[in-house]
């Protein structure tokens, strides 16, 4: 005959409590070990966030931004102290109105219309309060003063994947256009018309105002000023932007800078732009292969030519095979800190890198999809070719 069961369960080897309890404590191992996980990423994304170098919206450097700055904090705080006290008057109703053992079951009651009414009563006077405040900060921030300044107006187009950048007058009279860098004078209004020429794209520089988008077809206004008693740091001081709308494979990869300096050093600037280069030797063969591969879409002497960027336009939105698309006006190409829509800093071997395969920097780019030299992949130029048209390059400033 068999074990009866009570001696079957004796025969068995028994446990130790210590081996018993090893899944129980590496289960709360675990839990502990993804507690300090989430706990050091909350910590590490309010430290980045709060931080005031680079892109931070913590820190405003004109009117703008700071009457948009003033807005988020109040708003922030008022939903923060709001939270904290919902929050505190439900845990405190849970823990001291909880069930006991032994307790009878409440009466089940309407509610109390007194304070139901209070409690709907005063998140609406917060709402139109902090809405009304929205309205007039909107109205604020809608125009510069016209008592200050006479602005300076610029208008931006945006690209798949870069930023253009015109002053119809910088100064007496003198037109501009560059890209992927914005120079402006402190203490001076900055009058913004944004648009684009290919998708939606989002101008946005934290420091200075809010994101507007950038419409095809549509012509968005903005405007800044950065402000001396702001700015802690010497002139000139650089600010970053960049597109805050998804738009496309390198979308992420669309930045720009602004710089901010003084209005002498402005007009220095705005003087110099586009006088003849001084053109070395080594750097007249670089000009041929300028002249014989890049002049159908770049422009090297000046603002460019109404009809040529029309017609650059017109290329890009009929596809096929036409080769003119819109692309950097390339004048004074070395009085530039970066390369590729902000992406990387303009030295001569980023610049080498670059012109062999704009590929790697920026996926999806319509100048190794389109141009002559790179409908086999990389440029077909060999490394003395880029060298020369490297140098011409570098001596446009």
């Amino acid at each position: 005959m068999g074990l009866s069961p009570y001696r079957r369960l004796k025969s068995l080897p028994m446990q130790s409590s210590s081996n018993f309890n090893q899944p129980k404590r590496r289960s709360v191992n675990l839990k502990n070990r993804l507690v300090q996980l989430g706990l050091m990423s909350v910590l590490f994304l309010l430290v980045a966030g709060c931080s005031k170098d680079g892109q931070s919206t913590w820190e405003a450097f004109g009117p703008v931004a700071q009457k948009q700055l003033d807005l988020f904090n109040v708003l922030l705080w008022v939903m923060v102290a709001v939270f904290i006290i919902v929050e505190g008057v439900l845990v405190y109703a849970i823990v001291r109105y909880r069930r006991r053992p032994g307790d009878a079951k409440p009466p089940q009651i309407h509610g109390n219309t007194s304070l139901e009414i209070i409690l709907t009563i005063i998140p609406t006077i917060l709402v139109l309060a902090l809405g009304i405040w929205s309205v007039f900060t909107l109205f604020a921030i809608d125009k510069a003063p016209e008592d200050g300044p006479d602005p300076l107006q610029v208008n931006v187009t945006g690209h798949q994947w870069w930023f253009e950048f015109e002053y119809p007058d910088a100064g007496d009279g003198k037109k501009i256009i560059t890209a992927n860098e914005m120079r402006i004078p402190v203490d001076r209004p900055i009058n913004i018309s944004l648009e684009s020429d290919d998708v939606i794209h989002s101008f946005w520089v934290p420091k200075l105002a809010g994101k507007l988008d950038m419409v095809p077809t549509h012509v968005n206004k903005m405007w800044f000023q950065a402000d001396s008693d702001k700015i802690t740091e010497d002139l000139p001081v650089t600010l970053y932007g960049q597109c805050a709308e998804l738009c496309g494979l390198s979308h992420a990869l669309m930045r720009f800078r602004v710089t901010v300096m003084e209005q002498n050093d402005f007009d220095s600037w705005v003087a110099a732009y586009g006088a003849p280069p001084a053109i070395s030797d080594k750097a007249k063969a670089g000009q041929q292969l300028f002249a014989a591969n890049c002049t159908l879409c770049h422009n090297i002497d000046g603002p460019d030519d109404p009809a040529l960027s029309a017609s650059r336009l017109t290329g890009f939105f009929s596809g096929g095979d036409i080769t003119p698309v819109p692309a950097p006006n390339l004048t004074d190409l070395r009085t530039r800190q970066t390369l590729g829509a902000g992406i990387t800093d303009l030295t001569e071997d980023n610049l080498h890198s670059w012109i062999r395969n704009p590929e790697d920097f920026k996926p999806g780019n319509y100048m190794s999809e389109r141009a002559v030299l790179y409908q086999n992949g990389p440029a077909s130029l060999t490394d003395d070719e880029i060298d020369s048209l490297i140098g011409y390059l570098l001596d446009l400033r």
